[in-house]
């Protein structure tokens, strides 16, 4: 029973705390936020910090304030922080910001190139495929490659100039249409 007496007591405590204060910090708030909704939810933040804090209640009015004041004033620079973080679009550009996903046509273009890009692959020797499959998918340094080929760093990256050479040329022959 001596404990519901407490809680009736800090719950009149928090109120008092409320009614006495409520109106000052609110228009503080209200004076940093353009929002009111965004004002009566950091309203709501300071005061439940105050209401978990049970030395608030034992000091005197001009302290309490200045302690509510302390707490708003490192919410609203936690919420402007915050707020820093976030990149806000205007509605109407926000149809000018691309997803990063694909069109189906896009995706479509994707594919065809990839397939042109295998065919042309198919027309080089085995020798300029590892050499490819070993630079691109291994992520070999030509050194790497010279010893695993058996070649000079200079061939190795003689052949490799020359494969890119060629690979584009028969890249660009399949995508005018005009195979080998």
């Amino acid at each position: 029973m001596q404990r519901m007496g407490e809680e009736t007591t800090r719950d009149e405590g928090n109120r008092t705390l409320y009614d006495r204060f409520a109106l000052t910090i609110f228009t503080y708030i209200c004076q940093h936020v353009s929002n009111t909704q965004d004002a009566e939810d950091l309203l709501v933040e300071v005061f439940l910090a105050a209401f978990n804090n049970e030395a608030l209640s034992s000091l005197p009015a001009e302290r309490q304030l200045a302690w509510l004041m302390r707490v708003t004033r490192n919410k609203l620079v936690d919420r402007h922080r915050h707020l820093a973080l976030l990149t806000l679009v205007p509605i109407e550009l926000a149809r000018e910001v691309e997803d990063g996903a694909s069109t189906p046509e896009q995706y479509i273009e994707q594919q065809e190139s990839y397939e042109r890009l295998y065919r042309a692959l198919e027309q080089l020797s085995p020798l300029q495929r590892e050499l490819l499959w070993l630079r691109y998918t291994k992520s070999l340094r030509f050194f790497e490659i010279a010893g695993i080929l058996e070649k000079s760093e200079g061939a190795v990256r003689k052949l490799y100039s020359r494969t890119l050479q060629q690979l584009r040329g028969i890249y660009h022959q399949t995508a005018g249409g005009k195979q080998e």
